[in-house]
């Protein structure tokens, strides 16, 4: 991922992967999100439209509406963003060069294609950042209902039905930290055990 922004010097298309890095949100949210959307005082992005097909659209679902928290980067590079992007009529984020949603196929074609073999990087579909943002998530231990509100699914159960594969099946800290809860405060028994497996 840090490949591909430093292969990507244009701050508009740069501002643009790291939102859908940083976020997970679905291509037609990222393209339709308006500076309205933009909550820089609680540090989120409000997902209330879609664009697809050359037409807004409300999200796919009642979930899909939603904030999604954002990190200081993020914030950081929407500030920068919002001062050297030309105003459009639409309040878009993304905005094309007449000022208008940006088309999706060229985008990807002529930027994220483009950025990706600069940084040698094999081809990716843009939905794969998407994924690439749940398996972070979920290899850094976040609650599956938290994952499940961010990336706008139905239910934690959608949520787990496509990332359970990347669920480790092993986990000692969690095992740890059991045994912690239960035997805390200098317990003999965590005490004795502890002298038996010290070489």
């Amino acid at each position: 991922m840090r490949a591909l922004l430093v292969a990507t010097p244009d701050q508009k298309y740069k501002t643009l992967f790291l939102t859908a890095i940083m976020t997970g949100a679905r291509q037609g949210e990222t393209l339709g999100l308006k500076w309205a959307d933009v909550d820089f005082d609680r540090k989120q992005i409000h997902i209330n439209r879609t664009f697809n097909s050359g037409r807004f659209f409300p999200p796919k679902t009642k979930e899909s509406v939603r904030a999604i928290d954002c990190p200081p980067t993020l914030l950081h590079e929407f500030r920068l963003w919002k001062i050297a992007s030309p105003p459009n009529s639409n309040d878009l984020v993304f905005a094309n060069e007449a000022g208008g949603p940006m088309n999706y196929s060229n985008m990807v074609q002529r930027y994220f294609h483009k950025a990706l073999r600069d940084a040698k990087i094999k081809r990716i579909r843009w939905h794969d950042l998407r994924h690439t943002y749940a398996r972070l998530l979920l290899c850094q231990g976040e609650n599956i209902k938290y994952i499940q509100s961010q990336l706008g699914h139905s239910s934690p159960t959608v949520t787990l039905n496509v990332y359970s594969h990347l669920m480790k099946n092993e986990n000692q800290e969690a095992a740890c930290r059991l045994e912690d809860t239960i035997f805390s405060h200098g317990s003999k028994m965590v005490a004795d055990i502890k002298k038996e497996v010290t070489p």
